[in-house]
C-alpha cells in the first residue's frame, strides 16, 4: 500500500470524524459556552490581552487557547464551526506529531502514518477533539514538544539538535501559555525519565538548557504583558489553580480518588482496545524495545503518576497520554498482522454483534420506542436517529468485512480504522439532546430569545446562566445573580463586585431599571414566582424551558 493512499485514508478520517460533526451537536454549558464568551469578548472589545468572562476577570487559564479560538471565530465565524474549528485542528496536529515520533522510533513500514491514523480513532482524542475545551490544544502543544525533543535527542547532527530542541522549547511555551505549568512539567518529566532511562547522564544535564531557554524566551514577554493587563494574574494561577488544585481536596472543582484514571484508559482507548488481545499478543513478539519502548513507557507512567498525585481529576486531564499508547497499539498491531494474517471467529462474531444491533434499531421503528422514553431524551422525533443508528451500524459491518479481506497488515490495519468512522461521524446527532438541556443549560435554550436578550436595554443573568446568555447574545454588561457558577472566583475585586446582585434583590433590580429602559430577566424557572405577587412588576413576555426561564419587562415611564 503506497503512502499515498494511506495519506488519503487519514485525510479522510480527519474530515469525517473532526470537519462534518462540528455543528452536529448543541452547544452547551459551561465549557464551551464559557470559552466561546471569553474568545467572543476578546473579538468584539478588541483587547486580546485582557482575561474576561462576561466584564468580569477570569483567571483560571492563560490566553493561547482563548487566541486560538478568537482567531478560528474570526476566520470560520461566531458560530459553532468557528468554535470547535480549533480544538479539531489541534487534533489532527496531535495525530501527525504522533506520527512523526513513530516513524522516529521504530522502523516498520508505514508506521507514522498508522500511528497518525489510530490517534485519529481513539475515542478521547475524537471526543475532545470535537468539543470547544482546551485540553486538545494542550495535548497538541505537549505532543509536538515531545516530538521535536526526542527529534533533537536522536540526530546526530548537533546543527539540527539545537534546530529540533528550540523548537521544543517553543511548543511548550504554548502549553504553558494554554494551561500553565502542566505545559512544562509534561515534557520535563517525559525528556528527562527518557534519558534517565537511557543512562545518558550526560545528555539530561545539556539536552534540557536549550528548550528551557526558548521556553523562556518566548514565554516571558507574554507573562509580562499578561500581568500588565491583568494585575494579580499570576499570584491567583500559581496558588489557586495550581497549589490549592493539587494538594487540597476542599479546594479542587473536582476531587477523585487516586485510582480514577486507571479505568479511564481502556475507555479513552476505544474502540482500539476491542482489539487488546492482538495488542498484547503482538506487543510481546514484537521488536518494539530500547529507545521506542522506553520513551512510550515514560510517557504514560510519568504524566499518570503526577495527575493521579492530585486531588481533582477529569477524563480530559489524561489526554496527552494517549498518543503514546497510539504508538504502542500501531506498532503491536502491525507486528500482529504480519506475523497472523488470518481473520479469527472473534472478527466474524464482532460483525454479527453489529448486524444484530442493527436489526434491533430498525425494529423500534417498526415496533414502536415509546418504552425506551425518548421523548424524554431527544427535543423531536427519534424515529430517524434509530433508522439512521441502524444504518451507521450496518455499515460499520460492512466495512470491517471489507477491511479484514487485504493480506497487507499496513492496508488491514488503515481500513480497520477507518471502520467504526459512520458511526463516529453521526454520534453527534444521536446525543440525547433534551437530557443534556436539562442537565447543563444550553444556547440552543435560549436561541429563540437571544435577539430580544441582545436589545433589552438592562440584562439581568442568573451566574450560573451568565456564559451562556453571554454566548448567546454577545452581551457582556449584564447585572448578575450571584455570585456562583462559573463567576465565583474568589477575586471579588471591588469595582466587579457591584455588578453583581442578589437574588432577594432582583424585584427592586428590575424595578429600577424599568425607569430607564426595557429588560430582559434570565433566571431559574422556581425563581420567577416571586413575580407573582402583589405589587411586582408584571412580564411583557415570558419564555420557560425546563428549568430556564426569560422574562420581558417594557420601560415604565
Amino acid at each position: 500500500m503506497s503512502a499515498r493512499a494511506i495519506t488519503g485514508y487519514i485525510t479522510a478520517l480527519f474530515a469525517l470524524l473532526y470537519v462534518v460533526p462540528l455543528t452536529m451537536r448543541p452547544i452547551v454549558s459551561p465549557d464551551e459556552s464559557r470559552y466561546g464568551a471569553i474568545a467572543l469578548e476578546m473579538l468584539h472589545s478588541k483587547d486580546w490581552w485582557s482575561l474576561k468572562l462576561v466584564g468580569l476577570s477570569y483567571y483560571e487559564k492563560p490566553p493561547m487557547g482563548y487566541w486560538l479560538t478568537a482567531v478560528s471565530m474570526s476566520v470560520f465565524g461566531e458560530n459553532a464551526w468557528g468554535l470547535r474549528f480549533a480544538p479539531a485542528l489541534a487534533a489532527l496536529v496531535t495525530a501527525l506529531a504522533t506520527g512523526a515520533i513513530a516513524k522516529r522510533i521504530c522502523a516498520l513500514p508505514h508506521i507514522g502514518l498508522i500511528a497518525t491514523a489510530v490517534q485519529l480513532t481513539l475515542l478521547f482524542p475524537w471526543v475532545f477533539g470535537n468539543v470547544a475545551i482546551l485540553d486538545g490544544m494542550f495535548c497538541a502543544f505537549i505532543t509536538v514538544c515531545v516530538a521535536f525533543f526526542v527529534y533533537g535527542a536522536t540526530d546526530p547532527e548537533r546543527r539540527w539538535r539545537m534546530f529540533f530542541f528550540t523548537l521544543s522549547g517553543v511548543a511548550a511555551a504554548g502549553a504553558f501559555l494554554t494551561k500553565g505549568f502542566l505545559g512544562l512539567a509534561f515534557p520535563a518529566i517525559i525528556a528527562g525519565g527518557w534519558l534517565i532511562w537511557q543512562r545518558r547522564w550526560r545528555d539530561l544535564l545539556l539536552y534540557p538548557l536549550v528548550p528551557m531557554i526558548s521556553a523562556v524566551f518566548i514565554s516571558a514577554p507574554l507573562i509580562i504583558q499578561i500581568h500588565q493587563h491583568n494585575p494579580g494574574f499570576w499570584d491567583y494561577f500559581f496558588w489557586v489553580e495550581h497549589v490549592r488544585r493539587f494538594t487540597s481536596p476542599d479546594g479542587n472543582q473536582h476531587p477523585e480518588a487516586w485510582w480514577f484514571f486507571l479505568p479511564m484508559l481502556p475507555v479513552g482507548a476505544l474502540l482500539w482496545t476491542l482489539n487488546i488481545g492482538k495488542v498484547w499478543s503482538g506487543f510481546r513478539t514484537s521488536l518494539f524495545r530500547g529507545r521506542g519502548a522506553s520513551l512510550c513507557a515514560v510517557w504514560i507512567a510519568l504524566p499518570l503518576l503526577l495527575l493521579s498525585a492530585s486531588s481533582g481529576k477529569l477524563p480530559a486531564y489524561i489526554l496527552p497520554i494517549f498518543p503514546a499508547f497510539s504508538i504502542v497499539i500501531a506498532i503491536s498491531l502491525l507486528n500482529y498482522f504480519s506475523n497472523t494474517p488470518k481473520t479469527l471467529f472473534a472478527d466474524q462474531l464482532g460483525r454479527w454483534l453489529l448486524v444484530i444491533v442493527a436489526l434491533l434499531c430498525a425494529s423500534f421503528i417498526l415496533t414502536g420506542h415509546q418504552w425506551l422514553y425518548a421523548d424524554q431524551l431527544w427535543r423531536d422525533n427519534s424515529t430517524w436517529r434509530f433508522g439512521l443508528l441502524a444504518l451507521a451500524l450496518l455499515t460499520w459491518a460492512a466495512l470491517d468485512h471489507w477491511a479484514q479481506c487485504p493480506q497487507v497488515p499496513a492496508h488491514r490495519l488503515m481500513r480497520m480504522a477507518f471502520s467504526p468512522a459512520p458511526l463516529l461521524m453521526i454520534a453527534g446527532l444521536l446525543l440525547p439532546d433534551a437530557l443534556i438541556e436539562k442537565s447543563k443549560i444550553g444556547v440552543e435554550t435560549l436561541r429563540a430569545q437571544s435577539q430580544d436578550l441582545a436589545q433589552s436595554h438592562t440584562l439581568i443573568v442568573d451566574a450560573n446562566m451568565a456564559t451562556c446568555v453571554a454566548y448567546s447574545t454577545k452581551r457582556f454588561d449584564m447585572t448578575i445573580i450571584g455570585p456562583g457558577g462559573e463567576l465565583d472566583n474568589e477575586l471579588k475585586l471591588p469595582l466587579e463586585q457591584a455588578r453583581f446582585i442578589t437574588r432577594e434583590q432582583v424585584l427592586a433590580q428590575v424595578t429600577l431599571a424599568q425607569k430607564t429602559g426595557s429588560v430582559a430577566l434570565v433566571i431559574l424557572r422556581n425563581d420567577l414566582k416571586a413575580f407573582q405577587a402583589p405589587g411586582a412588576p408584571k412580564p411583557q413576555s415570558e419564555f420557560i424551558d425546563g428549568d430556564v426561564s426569560v422574562a420581558l419587562f417594557a420601560q415604565v415611564k
